[in-house]
């Protein structure tokens, strides 16, 4: 196994128990971010079943705006944005949401946004946080959305950007502006990238199985919690295992790899059949 997939490993891990963690807390104080979008969206008129297709239609504009960026070289909006502005707003809404104190909950963040724009060195913390805080939060969403939205986009990833080559673009845009959208590891060779996305994505599946079982009423605390860990400990390995063979092939999309991970959920939701 080289060097990269050790750096792989260890950020995958770091981020998912990074996100259980959050996410759990989060989901503990009753923070429900998801479940609020959820009821606006029906609000509107748009079907509760509908939201992975609103998840994909937002991928979908966001890439196409990137791209329009791109092509007329203002795509450094985007990444100010996303280094600065989404960093504040993340750090600052969890600590919020967990009741910290009002003035912490800014300053924390607004010194991590100055050491962003100051220290090279922590941009990687910056993807590492931005990467925990999108699946702690996301992953609060209901476990067959999570399914339904990253099949939805595994199949987009086979079918379009094979064809297009757009992400292709897009990530060898946002390596050269140096963004937190990606993981870089540099060897004296070559440097090797990840998109934030490849782990963010498997992320928010363990985190929202993991959650999951904490929600069923059949279940006592003790089975809930048992499950729970089961059920993130296998959907994270069949995940990572899925991401190291995508590793194996040069120039693939890494998700339909990753998805693998929902069989672990299967898996677990098998045994639970059994037992009950």
């Amino acid at each position: 196994m080289n060097k990269f997939r050790y750096y792989l490993i260890a950020n995958y891990v770091i981020v998912q128990v990074c996100a259980l963690i959050v996410g759990y807390k989060l989901w503990g104080k009753g923070v429900d971010v998801p479940g609020v979008m959820v009821q606006t969206l029906e609000e509107t008129g748009v079907g509760r079943n509908t939201m992975p297709l609103v998840l994909l239609g937002l991928v979908l504009v966001i890439s196409l705006a990137l791209l329009i960026l791109i092509k007329y070289g203002l795509s450094s909006l985007f990444y100010y944005f996303t280094e600065y502005g989404l960093l504040f707003l993340l750090i600052a809404f969890i600590l919020y949401s967990l009741h910290y104190n009002l003035y912490l909950s800014v300053i924390i963040p607004g010194i991590a946004v100055v050491l962003r724009y100051s220290l090279k060195q922590f941009k990687h913390i910056s993807v590492l946080i931005l990467a925990v805080g999108a699946a702690a939060i996301l992953g609060s969403l209901n476990i067959y959305y999570v399914i339904a939205f990253l099949l939805l986009l595994s199949l987009y990833d086979v079918l379009a950007v094979r064809k297009t080559k757009h992400m292709q673009t897009i990530a060898e845009d946002v390596y050269e502006k140096g963004s937190s959208l990606i993981f870089t590891f540099d060897t004296k060779e070559e440097t090797f990238v990840l998109g934030s996305a490849d782990i963010i994505l498997p992320s928010i599946l363990v985190v929202s199985v993991f959650l999951h079982y904490f929600e069923i009423e059949a279940l006592s605390a003790a089975e809930a919690l048992q499950f729970s860990i089961l059920g993130a400990f296998l959907t994270s390995v069949f995940a990572l295992v899925g991401l190291l063979v995508a590793t194996r092939h040069k120039e693939v999309p890494a998700l339909p790899y990753a998805s693998v991970g929902i069989l672990g959920f299967f898996v677990v939701e098998f045994m639970r059949f059994l037992v009950g």
